[in-house]
Formats: structure tokens, C-alpha cells, sequence
């Protein structure tokens, strides 16, 4: 029987879509795996949850980052779940427990 290693796995999947998103917006992505699976507490039904930085957070922006994450999670039968962010406002969020969180047990992909 084969041992399930969900941050293994996730951290793969991650990376596909970081990949690509990057082949489609032709500029590098940056994103960071958070959650249950960057903390190692996941259990095999966990989704996956991304903090997706894009050049913009325009409805085209934010709909190719979802649907990337939704093929490359169909193809492997995960859940995986978008947090859309752009740089500059993501900054401005420092204060909130959301960013502190994200800062503390994110992985970057």
C-alpha cells in the first residue's frame, strides 16, 4: 500500500500551475502554497490551497489563474484553490491575519 504524502504531491501540482500560468501570461509567476498542506497537517481529501500573484487583478486575469488551478486539479483529482493577489496590494495587507499567516507557513513554488 502506498503511503499518502500530501505536501509532496501538492507542492507537484503547485508547481504545474505555476508553470502554467507562466507559459500562458509569457512573465514569471509567483506562487505560494498555504494551509494544511504547507503546515504538513493535510489529510488525503484536503484541497490545496495557492496564493497566486498576477500582473493585474482584472476578471481575465483572475479567471485564467482559477481555470489553470481547476484543470491541472482535475487532472489529478485535487481540489485546488486560488487566492488571486497583485504585488503592490498584497503589501498593503501586512496587517491582517491572513497575510501573517500566509507569510509564516506559505511555501513558495
Amino acid at each position: 500500500m502506498k503511503e499518502y504524502q500530501p505536501r509532496v504531491r501538492a507542492l507537484k501540482l503547485a508547481r504545474k500551475v505555476r508553470e502554467r500560468l507562466t507559459e500562458e501570461l509569457k512573465q514569471p509567476v509567483k506562487v505560494i502554497m498555504f494551509g494544511s498542506q504547507a503546515r504538513g497537517d493535510a489529510k488525503s481529501d484536503s484541497d490545496i490551497d495557492l496564493l497566486v500573484f498576477l500582473p493585474s487583478l482584472d476578471s481575465s486575469m483572475i479567471y485564467l489563474a482559477s481555470d489553470v488551478a481547476w484543470e491541472v486539479g482535475l487532472d489529478a483529482g485535487k481540489v485546488i484553490s486560488v487566492v488571486p493577489a497583485e504585488k503592490n496590494e498584497w503589501r498593503r495587507l501586512s496587517a491582517s491575519p491572513f497575510y501573517r499567516a500566509v507569510k509564516q507557513e506559505g511555501i513558495v513554488v
